[in-house]
């Protein structure tokens, strides 16, 4: 053992699904670490709802024995008594799709639910950007936008797409690295209650696509969370191939909320009402401003000195469009908590070797989703394409029809 050998204090910046996972892992392992992020609170951050599968057990196993219970804390459909359930139709309306059943176990969680859940006993330094990363003999020092400082002997990136940390690991600026996917979207949020929540329910418990080959455009809609009232808070996005969608100055970035919904109602005409009904439900207001430029990147390898390592997005940086990029920034941070372990109070014998090794299995997992999640509307819209949704083969729902007071406890 080297003089210095010991367990390591790591430094993680970024406190989303992939940082606060990894900080659980160190919380039960005795490891020492701080946790910064760059946003004012907690709840700052936007985000939907998402899909957790194949992972809940690793959490449980993972994380120290205190953590409240995972589905109670988060579900996005408590307080009412249905499972998670995820459907696709095709042009005639047919339906495909997944349910939490003990053959195929999942779980669809508010984010900000989640996040919080994932807080429980972390510490998390709020309002630090990160602005430069300094590595030296026997550390690393990281400095932030507010003239603060802090020093660790390893730090780990769980910053996001324009990641700071993946920046500096491959000297190369996020603007070259990043590539741009030519995606225009419109997204909506409409809060429903009484018939149309019971309605959509009906069309799918959690969430809900329409894919076909025959449309020139992807719908998906999604439940981000029931309230107390059993109302029900739902977003959606309308999207569609463009060439000029990476454009900062895209019609979508310069036009107004009511033309882009406008413009949505449209596109959509040729669908069944029933469909349409939760665009017709939302109003101006409700169109989110803007549009989201997604980028995406498949990065071939990152150098390791042993004392800098990545998670989630700024290691794999992925669309939204097969919802798996919550589900792999977890299973980074499960992984990399196995590698922190593994050094036990030899640290930094053989870290770089074990960083390596993490990095090359992260990347080349992380870059098959990447180019799944780029290609998804696509290969969905093919005929004869499996579908997959949660860690599952969609298979054939029947229809049904939820009347809210059957469900409410």
């Amino acid at each position: 053992m080297a003089p210095n050998s010991k367990k390591p204090h790591v430094l993680i910046v970024g406190a989303g699904l992939a940082g606060l996972s990894l900080a659980q892992c160190l919380r039960k392992q005795g490891v020492s670490f701080e946790i910064f992020d760059s946003d004012k609170d907690l709840v700052t951050r936007h985000g939907y709802a998402i899909g957790v599968h194949s992972i809940t057990e690793d959490l449980t196993t993972a994380f120290p024995s205190d953590m409240p219970p995972l589905r109670e804390s988060a579900d996005h459909l408590l307080p009412l008594k249905l499972e998670p359930q995820i459907r696709f139709y095709g042009r005639e309306g047919q339906a495909v799709g997944v349910q939490n059943t003990p053959e195929t176990p999942c779980l669809r969680l508010n984010r900000l639910l989640f996040r919080k859940w994932l807080a429980t006993s972390i510490p998390v330094q709020f309002g630090k950007k990160l602005r430069s990363v300094k590595e030296e003999a026997d550390g690393v020092i990281v400095h932030f936008e507010d003239g603060t400082s802090a020093s660790g002997d390893m730090l780990v990136g769980a910053d996001g797409v324009n990641s700071k940390v993946r920046e500096y690991m491959l000297g190369r600026p996020n603007s070259e690295v990043l590539n741009p996917i030519k995606v225009a979207c419109v997204w909506g949020e409409a809060t429903l209650s009484g018939e149309a929540m019971e309605h959509q329910l009906s069309l799918g418990h959690s969430a809900y696509g329409m894919i076909s080959k025959d449309f020139n455009f992807v719908m998906f809609v999604g439940l981000n969370k029931v309230n107390e009232d059993f109302s029900g808070d739902y977003y959606w996005y309308v999207c569609w191939d463009d060439e000029a969608a990476h454009q900062p100055d895209h019609w979508l970035q310069q036009t107004s909320n009511s033309a882009k919904l406008d413009y949505v109602l449209k596109i959509t005409e040729a669908l069944d009402p029933k469909f349409r009904e939760i665009l017709l439900l939302t109003s101006a207001e409700g169109v989110v401003s803007g549009m989201p430029i997604f980028r995406d990147a498949v990065i071939p390898s990152l150098p390791s000195t042993g004392r800098v390592a990545v998670v989630g997005d700024a290691a794999h940086p992925m669309t939204p469009f097969r919802g798996e990029g919550g589900m792999h920034a977890i299973r980074d941070a499960l992984n990399l908590g196995k590698v922190i372990e593994g050094f036990g109070d030899s640290y930094p014998n053989g870290a770089q070797s074990a960083l390596e090794s993490y990095h090359q299995e992260i990347l080349e997992r992380g870059g098959r989703a990447v180019l799944l999640s780029r290609n998804a509307f696509a290969n969905n819209q093919e005929k004869d394409t499996i579908i997959m949704a949660w860690g599952s083969e969609a298979t054939p729902i029947p229809e049904e029809r939820i009347v809210l007071d059957h469900y409410k406890p």
